[in-house]
């Protein structure tokens, strides 16, 4: 690898944690995820095919992965980026990349620990420009200051691991047998169990568990793929819940529209709540720190608003930057509706001037924890790993356009899911939101999400999770009995493949630690492959 490589790897993995290009949440759905980095990565190397391939097999690991609250077990973007590059430069196979990719990510979680440590320190700097009253100077707490610190906590060891790490690892890859490189390629086989189990955490529960085993059963029978699979269990999926009654949905959904009339703006103009509404999007997280979370970000948000109404009032200017730079944590799009709460009454405090602290100490503290349930849930835990799920098998292949069209569709889903609460909430105020929140709408999308996301999961075990035995008994001097042919596949073609991954959910769901359950594959792996059993 080259030095420019290795710069340019190394930069790709400030991307992937920073604002840029997407924002902070869309970077995380996106450039974060190893199907999408192992194609940059496989571009900068020479072999775009190659690195879509090795980026969509580690994403397979990282499928169910959920970062809630402040928490990141670990760290996927650096396992994608440096797995990848191991993979190419080192010509191993993708499995076996995955067994390198995994401890790369446990290590990389400790960047996320510092980072919002060290970001606490420009919590200071933010409280400064607050009683000064300068908004304009609040991007340097929020972006400027906490770039530069990641930029370098994430940029050096990157570059060091890609320039020196990926030569060194090829000398050692280069020194081992062939058997060792079959049993990581066997336990790289393997380690997708863990994260589709992670993924059936949030959907596998009540009649989506049928969907779990007919999407099994599709890939194993039929031989489905899975976009032709997501997309005859979408139409099923459709189907069961309107003849169910749940047509509710679209009826709710039809009568919405126009709801949302134009207002006239007493103070505020659509291009200054739009461009709060960006700066939340993009920087919400850009100085997230344990102090105060996301509540620098948020000050940063409101800094359009704040100037155009307190421009000649330097008193209510500070008060109003202090109350929105105090503790905030919710999810990015879902927290659109804040954003658009919050400019409507600061609007309303400019006319009348009887909206107090607590009012909107109270609106924020009310909804960020909902908000962040419903957003998590919707976003994280269903929509981001169904539509890689959908995606993962093509770009599996070597399709290097799938990545691409995911980022497109993801950009323009949770871009535009955001905006429109946006609107609502301003337009429309709490009660609208508070509304929709109790009709259950969410929740039965969330629910349907859940059949479809079951079904795709299950043609993921069949697809992607590869465990077989090798045992075999001579029965006659010219037949051998297969225990994996003979046996398992008469029964259920994938059976221990399914069992395996039904064996890592139970495991997670009595409480194992991720880490557990991966050492304890890594343990199967090695001495089933020692004893020639898998």
């Amino acid at each position: 690898m080259t030095v420019l490589q290795a710069i340019l790897i190394a930069v790709l993995y400030y991307v992937a944690n920073s604002p840029w290009p997407f924002g902070g949440l869309g970077n995380y759905a996106t450039i974060y995820r190893p199907m999408v980095s192992g194609l940059v990565v496989g571009i900068i190397l020479g072999d775009p095919v190659t690195g879509t391939i090795v980026g969509a097999t580690i994403n397979l690991m990282y499928i169910g992965f959920i970062s809630a609250g402040g928490s990141m077990p670990a760290d996927m973007s650096l396992a994608g980026i440096l797995g990848t590059a191991i993979a190419i430069t080192s010509g191993i196979d993708a499995e076996a990349a995955v067994a390198f990719a995994v401890p790369l990510g446990l290590l990389g979680a400790l960047v996320w620990v510092g980072r919002l440590t060290l970001d606490s320190f420009f919590v200071r700097v933010a409280d400064k420009y607050v009683e000064e009253g300068k908004p304009e100077k609040v991007w340097i707490a929020n972006i400027l200051l906490p770039q530069v610190l990641l930029f370098f906590m994430t940029f050096i060891p990157c570059f060091l691991a890609a320039l020196y790490g990926t030569a060194y690892v090829k000398g050692f890859i280069d020194s081992l047998s062939g058997k060792f490189l079959g049993i990581l390629s066997t336990i790289g086989g393997m380690l997708p169990a863990v994260g589709i189990g992670m993924m059936l955490l949030a959907i596998y529960k009540g009649r989506a568990r049928i969907f779990f085993f007919l999407g099994f059963f599709a890939a194993a029978y039929l031989g489905l793929g899975i976009l032709p699979l997501a997309l005859i269990f979408l139409c099923v999926t459709l189907l069961m819940m309107i003849s169910e009654g749940d047509q509710e949905i679209v009826k709710r959904t039809e009568s919405q529209e126009g709801v949302v009339e134009d207002v006239t703006y007493r103070y505020l103009t659509k291009k200054d709540l739009r461009k709060s509404w960006w700066n939340w999007m993009y920087y919400f997280q850009s100085c997230y720190n344990y102090e105060r979370m996301q509540g620098v970000g948020f000050l940063h948000a409101m800094t359009y608003v704040i100037k155009r109404l307190y421009h000649d009032d330097p008193e209510q200017r500070k008060a109003a930057m202090r109350r929105h730079v105090q503790f905030i944590n919710t999810e990015n799009a879902t927290g659109s509706v804040i954003i658009g709460l919050v400019a409507a009454m600061e609007e309303q405090n400019k006319e009348s001037g009887n909206i107090g602290d607590e009012a909107f100490t109270s609106i924020k503290a009310g909804l960020m924890g909902p908000l962040a349930g419903v957003g998590d849930t919707l976003w994280q835990g269903v929509m981001i790993p169904l539509l890689i799920s959908i995606f993962v098998g093509l770009s599996k292949n070597g399709n290097v356009a799938m990545p691409i069209v995911y980022t497109i569709i993801m950009y323009v889903l949770y871009y535009g899911f955001g905006y429109w609460l946006l609107n609502l909430s301003y337009k429309k105020g709490s009660e609208a939101i508070l509304e929709m929140m109790e009709s259950g709408i969410f929740k039965k999308v969330v629910v349907g999400a859940g059949y479809l996301g079951c079904a795709v999961m299950g043609g993921l075990v069949r697809n992607f999770v590869n465990l077989s035995c090798k045992v075999e008994f001579q029965q006659t001097a010219e037949t051998v009995f297969s225990l994996q042919r003979d046996f398992f596949d008469a029964l259920l073609p994938g059976l221990l493949a399914l069992l395996l991954t039904l064996g890592c959910y139970k495991l997670l769901k009595k409480g194992w630690a991720t880490y557990w359950v991966l050492l304890l594959l890594v343990a199967i792996g090695v001495i089933g492959g020692l004893a020639g059993i898998i």
